[in-house]
């Protein structure tokens, strides 16, 4: 089977970018180990510190994003890295070219639980600056922690699927992933009904409706509450997800973080044949004004994110 360093030099010719990508999938890899023996190690449970987001942190937050920050120091192409778990950008090494956005342990409320939590990144330009929009990206990916350990990744072709062996090889299992454009799944978080905005609303009850609505077919809900898991299902065999802006999160501009988790799975999504918006613009082609801004997030199946699109065009 091919390997990940194998296929990357079927996908670029800058050998500095793909050792990039392997520094992430390196740093997959080990956290992979570390979150195998994390609850007979006793370090499931909160750290005793926020985050810059003013979220509780858990010890693998800390622990997840001091292995990401020890591969990219050790990679002197590797110039910054701007971390959910840092306040300011890192600044690694003078001479290198690029910049590497990360959320090192999305989901990590889930740990508790065994569900599937993961690390999502972007690689972008040094020489674009911080704030770039997700269309500048040279890489995205992330790393799926469940039943068995999963790295997507997309440079500019197809997004493709790795699994990680007993002998910590990346194997390609999926050359190029495929969202189908229709789907009968949606992924949202019913609870926040009472915030959500009138499309957000229509959508849903839309979809509700089954047979004997407007979409004319009966929808199955679905909601993991880690992105990653979310959004890895939705690539493997389609649907939506929806966190959109609600009347809770408007004051903030949204839930998720545009630079190290709307990006990236963005970027994915799009290149498995899927479609990402806010309601009002492409994710990709948001300006961002702060390397920790949020932003509304709607991505999966085609003619799913139109339908979204439509709702919000006539709200």
């Amino acid at each position: 089977m091919t390997e990940l360093a194998q296929w990357l030099t079927t996908q670029t010719s800058d050998q500095a970018l793909a050792g990039a990508i392997l520094s992430m999938a390196a740093a997959g890899a080990e956290l992979a180990a570390v979150l195998r023996q994390a609850p007979i190690a006793g370090q499931t449970g909160l750290a005793g510190s926020e985050n810059v987001q003013g979220e509780a942190q858990k010890a693998l937050d800390v622990i997840s994003n001091d292995i990401v920050l020890n591969h990219l120091r050790a990679n002197p192409a590797i110039s910054i890295l701007i971390s959910e778990e840092l306040d300011e950008a890192v600044h690694l090494s003078s001479q290198g070219a690029f910049i590497v956005a990360t959320d090192p342990l999305d989901g990590s409320s889930n740990l508790d639980v065994n569900v599937t939590v993961g690390t999502i990144f972007s690689i972008l330009a040094k020489a674009g600056g911080l704030l770039q929009k997700g269309t500048a990206q040279l890489a995205a990916g992330y790393v799926a922690y469940g039943p068995a350990t999963s790295l997507v990744v997309r440079v500019t072709g197809d997004t493709s699927v790795f699994t990680l062996d007993d002998k910590g090889a990346w194997l390609l299992t999926v050359a190029a992933a495929k969202v189908p454009t229709a789907s009968g799944e949606f992924a949202i978080n019913t609870a926040r009904e009472r915030f959500w905005d009138e499309a957000t609303t229509g959508y849903v009850q839309e979809s509700v409706a089954g047979e004997t609505g407007p979409a004319g077919k009966r929808y199955n809900m679905r909601w993991v509450g880690s992105m990653v898991a979310d959004i890895h299902r939705i690539l493997m065999r389609g649907g939506i997800f929806l966190y959109p802006l609600d009347s809770e999160t408007v004051s903030k501009g949204g839930r998720l973080r545009l630079l190290y988790e709307a990006n990236p799975m963005a970027w994915l999504v799009e290149g498995a044949g899927g479609r990402s918006t806010t309601g009002h613009e492409g994710i990709l082609d948001v300006t961002p004004t702060g390397i920790h801004q949020r932003v509304p997030v709607i991505l999966g199946s085609a003619d799913e994110v139109r339908r979204v699109e439509d709702w919000y065009a006539r709200s």
